[in-house]
């Protein structure tokens, strides 16, 4: 049995010893409960590969926790959970307003007496006390920022192999211990809120203070088609490359961002490489239409990204039909009859090289349900 203390401590606690202490006693906590990781949580076939992938490189996976285990971040609780905002408004008739048909006619404005749904989060109930009209919006918005259930046991297995296939095989056990979070969630049924508060958004994954949340602990895992693979597969790779703060300064694009010139940076957006263009310059898609630079080298490095974990090999480097510009289907890209310049298979090499050197190919990335 595996286990870890982790020993919340109360801020405020914390400065009333360091203020109140005067008597130079040590100083022990007290009324301070212990949180324990333990694992195995069971005894499945899936409890000895979780123990393994503990002693391969020191994260918990869990698919049992508490709401503490994924809500609280030192700071803050993160969990989601439904509210509703009133907001009332006060109207006196005048001369010229009138009720017809249980329609308040006020300044113009039609008022519906008695309760209006607006949509499926908002509501209107409105009453009239003699002359004064009294109008009460609801809307019903979400706090926190996500919701996540424990996963199903009878999925777990297939779960964890879903989440070795598109992710972590394609990473070496050092790495992954030097950067994975302390715990990885098991979960299904993972949503967040969209910037509105009213809509939720059904997530994949989710990174939370020391959890990485990988949900699809149910029937999805099963019922989920190859195209729905290869999407988490390209967004949690990327993410994890590209944007995810313990990985994506491992890497330099400086030489990459060498090869083609941004003749039109600071000038004018408009004088940007046309289609017919763009390969012969090292652009697998036209460049985007900007003329900040910064702006311009990262959407070429994207596209590139996007290339490689969409394409196998076999595909990028077959004979095209043409060597005409597509957009939409980087078939051969890397073939002499579109990359007539070879600009696009020496960036190709740059980036692939600058993470072979970290232990990472991305093209094997790209190649699992590739097209």
């Amino acid at each position: 049995m595996k286990t870890k203390s982790i020993l919340w401590i109360l801020i405020v606690g914390l400065v009333g010893w360091i203020g109140c202490n005067d008597d130079g006693k040590e100083l022990t906590p007290s009324g301070v409960e212990e949180y324990e990781l333990v694992i195995p949580q069971g005894n499945h076939e899936y409890d000895a590969r979780i123990m393994d992938w503990f002693d391969r490189t020191g994260v918990y996976v869990l698919y049992k926790f508490n709401p503490v285990d994924v809500y609280f971040n030192l700071s803050s609780w993160q969990g989601m959970y439904p509210d509703t905002v009133r907001t009332v408004n006060y109207y006196e008739m005048k001369e010229g307003d009138f009720v017809k048909d249980s329609v308040v006619h006020l300044a113009g404005v039609e008022y519906k007496l008695g309760a209006t749904k607006n949509s499926s989060s908002s509501w209107q109930e409105v009453s009239l006390n003699e002359k004064t009209l009294l109008v009460v919006n609801y809307k019903t918005q979400y706090e926190g920022n996500f919701s996540v259930e424990n996963a199903d046991e009878a999925y777990i297995s297939k779960q964890l192999d879903l989440l070795e296939q598109i992710f972590l095989n394609f990473y070496s056990d050092t790495l992954l211990a030097s950067v994975l979070p302390l715990k990885i969630i098991l979960g299904r049924e993972l949503k967040s809120v969209a910037g509105n508060q009213q809509t939720l958004l059904s997530k994949s994954y989710l990174l939370s203070f020391n959890n990485f949340i990988f949900s699809h602990g149910d029937e999805t895992v099963e019922t989920m088609t190859d195209a729905s693979k290869k999407t988490i597969k390209n967004d949690l790779n990327k993410w994890f490359l590209q944007t995810y703060d313990k990985m994506k300064d491992r890497f330099s694009y400086d030489d990459f961002y060498d090869v083609s010139d941004y003749y039109w940076a600071g000038g004018s957006a408009s004088s940007r490489p046309v289609d017919s263009m763009s390969y012969r310059l090292g652009f697998v898609k036209r460049p985007y239409a900007s003329a900040q630079l910064s702006m311009i080298e990262d959407d070429d490095s994207k596209n590139y990204f996007n290339m490689i974990f969409d394409y196998s090999y076999t595909t990028l480097t077959a004979t095209p039909p043409n060597g005409n510009y597509n957009a939409n289907d980087l078939t051969g890209i890397l073939h002499p009859l579109k990359d007539r310049n070879g600009l696009i298979r020496r960036k190709y090499n740059i980036l692939i090289d600058a993470f072979k050197e970290q232990g990472i190919d991305i093209q094997t990335i790209g190649n699992y349900l590739g097209k």
